[in-house]
């Protein structure tokens, strides 16, 4: 089973909208759809900014084993992973332009630029850009973590900020998560991430926020400017390890990174 065009467009709505059981209870940014991409293996891959953080982010939304996750190089810019990930037909975004900075990549000059939203779909990613490895509730997905809670029955919500791992200012938040709850499950058996950042008044901002469904596994990153983040984590069955007679599961792992 693909993961369908009408999959995908739920997923980008689940992205840009809060879940209506949260709305209105949290401050949160506006996000700007930048690039849709969908490829062929099912996966969709998302490009936005925010308003008004400004940080722009990257979200990747795949069925396990079926749609692999493209593995961004840590130094990479979102532009740089834009243009490895997409044919030279494919318009970019003028604000991954921007937010790259100086020395531009010599392939964008044979790139058309553009201000409005980008869509493309029956994509192919490089295979080297492709991860090779199989999802899995206790398998890291990153080369380096901050935290990395394997899947187990029962596990509790959390969040970290990055007052807990030294206190300092990052450019981006990483976040991965695989729900590893069975395939045909309800939707309603979601595991969810939210990516926060903290303003000048000291409130935590939301700008991603993400219901990931049975069986996928979805990477997202936002960042662009130094500032305190964190990430918070919950799930569609209240933690209860008698879910599925145990087969509810999710893992999470992600890092805050300059």
């Amino acid at each position: 089973m693909r993961f369908s065009p009408a999959l995908a467009a739920i997923a980008v709505t689940l992205l840009l909208a809060p879940s209506p059981a949260i709305a209105g209870t949290e401050e949160s940014d506006t996000e700007i759809l930048l690039a849709q991409l969908d490829y062929t293996t099912g996966l969709s891959v998302t490009f936005t900014d925010s308003r008004p953080s400004d940080d722009v982010g990257m979200v990747q939304t795949g069925m396990i084993g079926r749609a692999p996750l493209i593995v961004r190089d840590n130094g990479d810019s979102l532009l740089q992973t834009f243009l490895e990930i997409t044919p030279p037909d494919v318009a970019v975004p003028r604000r991954l332009v921007e937010d790259h900075g100086a020395d531009l990549p010599p392939e964008l000059a044979r790139r058309r630029i553009t201000g409005d939203p980008v869509t493309a779909g029956g994509l192919t990613a490089p295979a080297s850009a492709v991860n090779s490895g199989t999802a899995a509730c206790n398998v890291s997905w990153y080369s380096w973590t901050l935290w990395d809670d394997a899947g187990v029955p029962g596990l509790a919500p959390t969040s970290y900020t990055t007052f807990d791992f030294g206190g300092f200012k990052e450019r981006y938040a990483d976040s991965h998560v695989i729900n590893c709850t069975p395939q045909g499950s309800p939707s309603t058996l979601w595991a969810r991430h939210r990516i926060y950042y903290r303003n000048a008044l000291g409130n935590y901002v939301k700008h991603f926020d993400s219901l990931v469904p049975p069986w996928h596994h979805q990477e997202a990153t936002k960042g662009s400017i130094k500032r305190h983040r964190k990430v918070s984590y919950d799930d569609g069955w209240n933690s209860s390890p008698n879910c599925g007679g145990g087969t509810c599961v999710y893992s999470r792992e992600g890092r805050f990174r300059s």
